[in-house]
């Protein structure tokens, strides 16, 4: 069995069954592809692939379980590498980081330029996205820790850290008619139109809860945006109020914000990292800067389980 093998029939399994894609990927031929898998399902005395004539259709139930071990192996090999990185080049590398767009561009400057004051020869790259695209890149090895805002977590594969949370505001005009209004009620809410920054005002998020719990009509969402930025300028052109998080800091006295921590729970801001990923001492220090709760002995902690020596057969 070679770890080629396993990296072929994963990239088929990734690239929904299609050999020819998993060859282009792989920078191989389809017939070299082909015969590698056939040649490790003749090894382990099982087929991997659901086939019909030369077509591979499906998945069988021994071929889920001997990807999934081979998923896990060849990560482990790609933190074996990243091992022998480190201890060659301790201050260099690179870090991906996956977070969602109000984090990424409300936060990330100030933290970047204090990490890159301590690790200059580290390359950052930032990718933003939603939950699920998060989740995506990191599951795919295109990041190395994300930051995501979620109630539910349902995961195996992903450790999540709570650090923060995101708490709930709104934007309106200086003149609006709840502009002198101390305390926002549930419903004043819902006598105006709502721009609302993507992930806050689903139906499983404290916002949508609250109107239900309390028998009150669902609220006018005009618009669900990623870009807080654009909820902005669109409140200034009169075409609703915005609702947003704690990231965004407006100083304009044409507009204001309305705190609504009294009607809506925060929702918990979480550092993602894959279960048993190897992290590079700079991975340490950035995740730090952001959480100082989790030093890089907590971290070795939560991340990696103890190995129990099994002799039987």
């Amino acid at each position: 069995m070679k770890l080629q093998q396993l990296r072929y029939a994963l990239e088929v399994y990734k690239q929904g069954l299609n050999v020819s894609e998993a060859a282009e990927v792989l920078f191989t031929s389809q017939p070299g592809i082909s015969k590698q898998i056939r040649l490790l399902e003749e090894e382990i005395g099982v087929a991997i692939f659901v086939r019909q004539g030369k077509r591979l259709i499906g998945v069988t139930q021994p071929g889920e379980m001997v990807l999934n071990i081979a998923d896990r192996i060849l990560r482990d090999t790609q933190n074996i590498k990243k091992i022998g990185d480190e201890f060659a080049k301790k201050d260099s590398g690179k870090l991906t980081i996956a977070a969602i767009h109000s984090w990424g561009k409300f936060q990330c400057p100030n933290i970047f330029t204090a990490f890159i004051q301590d690790f200059p020869q580290v390359k950052i790259s930032l990718k933003t996205g939603n939950l699920e695209q998060v989740r995506f890149l990191l599951e795919n090895n295109d990041a190395d820790l994300g930051i995501v805002a979620t109630q539910n977590i349902d995961d195996n594969e992903l450790h999540f850290l709570p650090f923060d949370a995101l708490k709930y505001q709104l934007i309106i005009r200086s003149n609006h008619p709840l502009a002198n209004k101390e305390k926002i009620t549930l419903t004043d809410l819902i006598h105006y139109p709502i721009l609302c920054e993507e992930g806050l005002c689903d139906e499983n998020t404290p916002f949508f809860k609250k109107f239900t719990e309390m028998g009150i009509d669902s609220p006018d969402i005009l618009m669900t945006l990623s870009d807080t930025d654009i909820i902005y300028q669109s409140v200034q052109q009169k075409l609703g109020m915005g609702i947003t998080t704690h990231l965004l800091n407006i100083q304009n006295n044409e507009m204001c914000v309305k705190d609504l921590s009294h009607l809506f729970a925060p929702i918990p801001l979480y550092i993602v990292l894959k279960n048993n990923q190897y992290l590079h001492g700079y991975m340490y220090h950035f995740i730090e800067k952001i959480a100082p709760q989790f030093n890089k002995q907590k971290l070795q902690q939560l991340l990696y389980q103890p190995m129990v020596e099994d002799y039987s057969i």
